[in-house]
């Protein structure tokens, strides 16, 4: 079996003020103090965990998190683009606030994200394209490390595209994203290819 222990990074300040980060990668998208604590606090909960590989995307955000985890693991990590976070397009960097009051017709009215497809029509992905991107990788994985555990950091919407994936469920704004440093736990077994979602969103509480 191929295990993924999917982590999505600590706080950043974009969280905080309700910014559309997708695959920005500024000030505003860097760690805040809660952010860098919530991450140490990760690393030393996974601690007792055997890790083959740590892969993450290379946005600013998502090394910090990583950094944080490897000065608890003796691993050296990688880092692959087909990890980042989805493309926002036009709303990348925008007011997530004021994007919705313009088009609450685009926007789920309980949880607050954008519809499946919305993105896709403002200049950025759908949930099928990040599953495509993520599903090669994925693949890759699973042929050359048919074995191995790999911790993943990523982000919010692409683990949660990658979860539906495993789910073959179809796209859906009624499953939430991931907290900031919580674990996703997935397994795919190379022999059969069956897929399967361990666990969802499981976190350190961080006082």
């Amino acid at each position: 079996m191929t295990t993924f222990d999917w982590v999505r990074h600590g706080q950043t300040q974009a969280n905080v003020d309700q910014i559309m980060q997708g695959q920005l990668d500024t000030t505003a998208t860097h760690l805040t103090v809660r952010g860098l604590q919530q991450a140490e606090h990760l690393a030393q909960w996974l601690h007792g965990e055997h890790y083959n590989q740590l892969i993450s995307s290379p946005l600013h955000r998502t090394r910090q998190t990583t950094a944080a985890l490897t000065t608890m693991m003796a691993l050296t990590p990688s880092f692959d683009d087909r990890l980042m976070e989805a493309d926002y397009g036009d709303w990348t960097g925008k007011s997530l606030l004021a994007v919705s009051e313009q088009r609450p017709q685009d926007f789920d009215a309980v949880t607050g994200e954008a519809l499946p497809d919305v993105l896709a029509s403002v200049g950025g992905e759908s949930y099928l394209a990040i599953q495509h991107r993520v599903g090669q990788w994925l693949a890759e994985q699973v042929v050359d490390h048919p074995d191995d555990h790999i911790l993943v950091v990523s982000h919010g919407l692409t683990i949660k595209a990658t979860a539906l994936l495993m789910l073959a469920a179809p796209a859906t704004t009624a499953l939430p994203e991931p907290t900031n440093t919580s674990v996703t736990r997935m397994v795919i077994d190379p022999a059969t290819g069956h897929r399967y979602l361990k666990f969802y969103s499981v976190s350190p509480q961080l006082n």
